[in-house]
Order: C-alpha cells, then structure tokens, then sequence
C-alpha cells in the first residue's frame, strides 16, 4: 500500500519540522520537496534570515 501526505503552509510555519519528525517515523519513505522546482537557490529573495518562497 502506498500513501502520498502532503504538507502545506506559509514560510516558516513548521513543514520542514514535520516533515523531518514523519521521516523518522515512517521506515521507506522519500520527501519531494516543492521548493526543488522554484528559482535557482541564488535567486531568491532573503528577508529577516529567511529565504522569501512566497514571493
């Protein structure tokens, strides 16, 4: 069986944190992260320390 869980929310609302916690807790999964098919890393906007996704 095959389960597919998707995580939503703002920057910095915790997705990276749950979803590291799941990775622990859940034996042969994979993580594709959305973020992987935005801008190049260097072309993203950093404000406060934190990279601006939602621009």
């Amino acid at each position: 069986m095959n389960i597919i869980i998707g995580i939503g929310g703002v920057t910095n609302g915790g997705k990276t944190t749950l979803t590291r916690r799941l990775m622990r807790a859940l034996p042969n999964c994979s993580v594709v992260h959305q973020d992987d098919f935005f801008k190049p890393q260097d072309e993203i906007e950093v404000e406060d320390g934190f990279k601006q996704y939602d621009d």
